[in-house]
C-alpha cells in the first residue's frame, strides 16, 4: 500500500496530524527562504542604494523575479519585509540597552538608547535611507514590525520610566507621550540629514549621538 493510501486509510485525527506536520515543515522552509531573500535584498540596497531594482534584488539572491513575487507579492511587500528586518534589528539593539537594568536613571537610559540607535544607522545607512525615501520608515496602522514601530516601542519603555520618575516626585506626567512623539519625529528628520550630509562630511556617530541627546 502506498504512503498516500495508508494516510488516507488512517483515522481522521492521524490524517490531521500528518497534514499539520507537513504544513509546519513547509512553513518553516518558506520562512527560511524569505529570510535569505531579505538578506539578499539588504545586500543589494547597500550596493546600489536608492537606484536598486527588482533585477538587482533577484541577481543578488540568485533567484528569479517570479520567485520574489511569489514570496512577497509585489515590490512593496519586499520593501515591507526589509523594513520589518530593520525593525527587528532595532528592537534587538534596544533590548540590550533598555532591558539590561544597567542604567540608573532615565537620562542614562535615553543616552544609551540613542547611542545604540545611531550605531545601527551607521552600520546600515543605505538601508535606512532607502526605507525613508520609499516612505517605509514610518508607523504602520497595525503598529507591528516596521522600523519606526520598533523605535516607538523602544521609546515607550523610556516614556514609561520617565513617567514613573515624575510620579515619584509628584510631578505631572501627562505630557510625556507628546514629548516622546516630538523627539521621535525630530530624531528621524535629523537621521536623514546625518545620512545625506553630516556622515558624509565627517560627522562621527558619537558626535551625532551627542547632538540627538542634547536636542531631545
Amino acid at each position: 500500500m502506498s504512503v498516500v493510501r495508508r494516510i488516507s486509510a488512517a483515522p481522521v485525527k492521524v490524517q490531521r496530524r500528518v497534514r499539520d506536520a507537513r504544513s509546519t515543515r513547509w512553513d518553516d522552509h518558506r520562512a527560511i527562504v524569505k529570510a535569505e531573500l531579505v538578506d539578499a535584498a539588504i545586500r543589494a540596497i547597500e550596493k546600489f542604494g536608492d537606484a536598486v531594482s527588482m533585477d538587482d534584488f533577484a541577481e543578488e539572491a540568485g533567484a528569479s523575479k517570479p520567485k520574489l513575487y511569489r514570496h512577497f507579492g509585489d515590490r512593496a511587500g519586499l520593501y515591507s519585509a526589509v523594513a520589518a528586518r530593520l525593525g527587528s534589528m532595532m528592537w534587538e539593539s534596544a533590548q540590550s540597552t533598555l532591558l539590561s537594568g544597567q542604567q540608573d536613571s532615565v537620562d542614562e537610559l535615553f543616552r544609551s538608547a540613542i547611542s545604540a540607535y545611531v550605531s545601527l544607522v551607521d552600520e546600515h545607512p543605505a538601508v535606512v535611507r532607502f526605507l525613508m525615501t520609499n516612505h517605509m520608515f514610518q508607523y504602520s496602522e497595525s503598529g507591528e514590525g516596521g522600523a519606526a514601530d520598533q523605535l516607538r516601542s523602544a521609546m515607550d519603555i523610556i516614556s514609561d520610566e520617565f513617567a514613573r520618575s515624575l510620579q515619584s516626585v509628584g510631578a505631572d506626567e501627562s505630557l510625556v507621550a507628546v514629548v516622546v512623539a516630538s523627539i521621535l519625529g525630530a530624531g528621524l528628520s535629523a537621521t536623514q540629514w546625518w545620512i545625506d550630509h553630516g556622515r558624509l562630511n565627517g560627522m562621527s556617530k558619537d558626535l551625532f549621538s551627542a547632538h540627538l541627546y542634547q536636542t531631545s
